[in-house]
């Protein structure tokens, strides 16, 4: 088990792994480089589908605005993750 642990626990961008005693995980390598190139397509459209389906949209506009939504969360996520 991981734990992230930063020094503002509403900051995802100070976090870093922690092992259950608090000591740092050492990265043995980055598991992004793993990903196939349309992974985080992918990805992006399966949030913009859950988007549509739970906010009120208009044209394509609105769907432009939930395209930026979904591709900042999962920049986000991608960014403070520890592993996929």
């Amino acid at each position: 088990v991981i734990f992230l642990v930063g020094q503002n626990p509403m900051d995802a961008n100070n976090w870093r792994p922690t092992a259950p005693g608090g000591e740092p995980v050492i990265d043995t390598g980055d598991w992004r480089i793993q990903l196939q190139p349309d992974s985080r397509k992918r990805i992006v459209d399966k949030i913009i589908e859950i988007l549509k389906r739970h906010l009120p949209f208009s044209g394509q506009e609105g769907l432009q605005e939930l395209k930026k939504i979904a591709v900042r969360f999962e920049e986000k996520i991608y960014t403070a993750a520890t592993n996929q």
